[in-house]
């Protein structure tokens, strides 16, 4: 089956059964529900703990499993009826209690590690855990219905409880009630209760799986990449720095002390809103005022200190009032704000330290990786587990000016004894995907000639050779060259999803290191604007791109039985082969060049209610706003993604083992032997793409290391 012509089986009504998805992906067409309920309490949870710390834990205990499969002929398992084991002998004399028994008859009949039936598990990192580390059996075939309910939406929750209510099924009931029973304590009405709470969840994720997988696009990758991110939480391959983890924290505590020592303040006031508020209103110059929000019930004395009622400080490090604070040309207000920032901050860090400290004792020194496989609508995997790896020590873009404590968390990540890491990173790679959808071949062409991109928009702007600084540059021309330089790179870099020059004059403000050449008046908003507008001039063709994709999107949400194909103009593919947008009952389709589709459901146009509205603005999901720049934003990230899926896939055909990927950046590891052969191999996976990125210009860049390092 081609999944780049899905799109048609939807229109048609001509859905797969769920045996002919899991064949087209090579997956067995039997399969079989498992779920384990096991002992928990109020201070001993899965959700607290996390899987690997949990079921080490010396107070974990299975209860039973229940199993819920589809008919299997000619064996032992042909009744499809949901079943509760209970994990306990049956009779004294029996060496093997009742679940073991059942596990060990389902390997008859299946495999070893079950390779002859697909597993369909709610949460396979826990259930999963146990088959592993108490059973020994490995699954070859998982599906986790998470993982099926991100890729159709990944905003939504993925709880049994909420999928269940969504597709109008029976509600799954409470685990409340069994709260703190131990094994040994179910008797009688706990007894039954607990079965029939068991196989009504197995009931439910045999109908849901059903229901979901019919969803899931690009099946055969799709799978292997879920099975991925399983495997690298399951079968970790990195170790984990303990005695590097306690000088962080140690080093981490002494910051806070020493920034409420530079204000004079206790940590619990700097913490505090109303005693830190008055001492900002304090610092900051005549006529100058804390910047606000509104705010749920503000105190009443911070409605006092404020004037205001309905408002507090716009003082949380995501908001623009707190950056242009961070930014202040008053050493007294940054130093105030540093110090709040710490307290808040450093705190966070030293939990995150603890928890991958957790994680690793768990796992016995190996780091397990929690990812969370379609964390984000573009598809691309997000942080888990509490430790966020996709974010750890200033990695992706907001890496730059990170503190250097911040930077060594990195560092907390080994390669096991004789072995390298491999650090390889997709060099601008949103930029690249962005030319080659839009057909802007100018720079398409820079990218595969391998020129700098930002200094030949740059030389356009400022009217003078731009170029990298070198080291051996005198230093006020070094400056320049960065400075200018570096507004060519965030303005390619950001303009291309459509950021308008006050967005962009708002981050220049935000920049402790661009701050002062604004206040000194070098740079005004009238030079972002120019930027702004030399970067529309200069690739026409993005801003058409922008317009060709909302469109599309506006066209096939108004008229549902319409599809919309986009080709850039005077391109060589041909039309439809690069996106495909269609509506399937209020979810508007965009199928990628890849054959993924990206979900938009509940897609409307909305017509303007209010003054703060916008007339016939896009939305879906009920509340997302939508236009030709965030789409866009939408489709390029996303296409990252499935390339970033496919490198991966490939390095682990070439035995590479992926061990972690942050962004656009893949780990790999390496015996010290082969370690340059294997960079120079990763390098060249990276450097080239699919059947469907045809034209596409990549390049990579890497390094070896024995830890993780930026």
């Amino acid at each position: 089956m081609n999944y780049k012509l899905n799109w048609l089986l939807y229109l048609k009504g001509n859905a797969m059964t769920t045996a002919e998805i899991l064949q087209s992906a090579g997956y067995p067409a039997d399969f079989v529900v498992i779920d384990f309920e096991t002992y928990f309490a109020e201070d001993y949870s899965i959700i607290d703990l996390k899987p690997w710390p949990y079921v080490a834990d010396p107070r974990f205990e299975i209860i039973g499993c229940g199993f819920k499969h589809n008919i299997i002929p000619g064996t032992c398992y042909a009744n499809p009826d949901s079943q509760f084991v209970w994990a306990e002998k049956e009779r004294p004399e029996y060496a093997e209690d009742k679940l073991e028994g059942h596990l060990r008859n389902l390997q008859a009949t299946c495999g070893e590690d079950l390779e002859n039936i697909t597993v369909v598990i709610q949460n396979v990192l826990f259930d999963a855990l146990i088959l592993q580390e108490k059973y020994n059996i490995k699954p070859k075939y998982m599906i986790d219905l998470k993982h099926l309910d991100a890729h159709f939406d990944s905003r939504r929750s993925h709880r049994l409880k909420d999928m269940a209510k969504r597709e109008k099924l029976p509600d799954k009931g409470e685990t409340i009630k069994f709260i703190g029973l131990h094994l040994a304590d179910f008797e009688g009405v706990q007894r039954q209760a607990m079965e029939e709470y068991c196989c009504r969840d197995c009931e439910l994720e045999y109908k849901l799986f059903e229901i979901m997988l019919q969803y899931l696009s690009d099946v055969e990758t799709e799978l292997a990449l879920a099975r991925h991110t399983v495997d690298l939480y399951l079968q970790p391959r990195l170790k984990f720095d303990f005695i590097l983890a306690d000088e962080l924290k140690t080093a981490m505590t002494a910051h806070i002390t020493e920034a409420c020592e530079a204000v004079d303040m206790t940590e619990k006031d700097i913490g505090s809103g109303v005693p830190f508020a008055a001492a900002l209103m304090m610092a900051l110059p005549d006529g100058e005022s804390i910047p606000t929000k509104f705010g749920k019930r503000p105190g009443k004395k911070m409605t006092a200190l404020l004037g205001e009622e309905g408002i507090i400080p716009a003082l949380a490090k995501t908001d623009d009032g707190c950056k242009m604070l961070l930014a202040h040309s008053d050493s007294a207000v940054r130093s105030l704000m540093e110090a709040r920032q710490a307290v808040k901050s450093w705190p966070l860090h030293i939990k995150r330290i603890d928890a991958m400290t957790r994680l690793a004792t768990a796992c016995g020194g190996w780091l397990p990786v929690p990812l969370n496989y379609y964390g984000c609508h573009t598809g691309r995997w997000s942080g888990g587990g509490g430790i966020n790896l996709q974010n750890l020590g200033g990695s992706g873009r907001a890496g730059a000016g990170t503190h250097l404590l911040i930077q060594k968390m990195r560092n907390l990540i080994l390669a096991n004894e004789h072995s390298k890491l491999l650090i390889v990173d997709s060099a601008q790679i949103e930029a690249r995907i962005l030319a080659w959808l839009a057909g802007q071949e100018d720079m398409v062409k820079a990218f595969e000639e391998g020129r700098d991109i930002y200094s030949e928009f740059g030389t356009g702007l400022f009217s003078a050779r731009l170029r990298k600084p070198k080291k051996t540059d005198p230093p006020p021309m070094y400056k320049l060259l960065s400075i200018r330089r570096g507004f060519a790179k965030d303005t390619v870099l950001g303009a291309g999803y459509g950021m308008g020059p006050n967005k962009f004059y708002d981050n220049c403000l935000t920049n402790p290191s661009l701050r002062p050449l604004f206040d000194s008046g070098k740079y005004d908003l009238a030079f972002v604007k120019r930027l702004i507008k030399g970067y529309r001039t200069t690739y026409s063709m993005v801003p058409k791109f922008w317009k060709s994709v909302e469109k599309c999107f506006r066209i096939v949400t108004k008229y549902p039985h319409q599809v919309m194909r986009y080709a850039p103009e005077g391109s060589k593919v041909g039309p439809g082969d690069l996106l495909t947008f269609w509506n399937d009952g209020g979810t508007v389709n965009v199928q990628l060049p890849s054959g993924r589709i990206l979900y938009y459901p509940h897609a409307t146009i909305r017509r303007k209610k209010s003054p703060n509205d916008y007339d016939n603005q896009l939305k879906y999901g009920h509340k997302y706003p939508l236009w030709g720049g965030s789409l866009t934003e939408n489709i390029v990230q996303a296409i990252a993604r499935d390339l970033l899926g496919y490198w991966i896939l490939e390095a682990e055909k070439a035995c590479l083992p992926v061990a972690l990927h942050v962004h656009d950046e893949i780990i790999a590891i390496s015996s010290d032997l082969f370690a340059t052969q294997n960079l120079q191999i990763l390098n060249d996976i990276m450097s080239t793409g699919p059947e469907w990125a045809d034209g596409l210009p990549l390049a990579a860049e890497g390094d070896i290391s024995e830890v993780y390092k930026k």
